[in-house]
């Protein structure tokens, strides 16, 4: 048993809070990691496109 602010609370459940933490450790890793990935697909869109308008403009001499 663990005696918190809000009371006593079982092995079991004090188990299960640690382990729901750790999952959102976790969860809040693959975001950030998503985020970082995100943001380069952006910038590899953003170049793509300017070499696919580049092309479609024709070249003034």
């Amino acid at each position: 048993m663990l005696l918190t602010s809000t009371g006593v609370i079982s092995r079991s459940q004090q188990e299960e809070s640690v382990l729901l933490l750790r999952k959102i450790e976790e969860l809040n890793k693959n975001t950030a990691r998503l985020i970082v990935e995100a943001g380069k697909l952006i910038q590899e869109s953003k170049q793509l496109s300017a070499q696919v308008k580049s092309l479609e403009t024709p070249a003034r001499s």
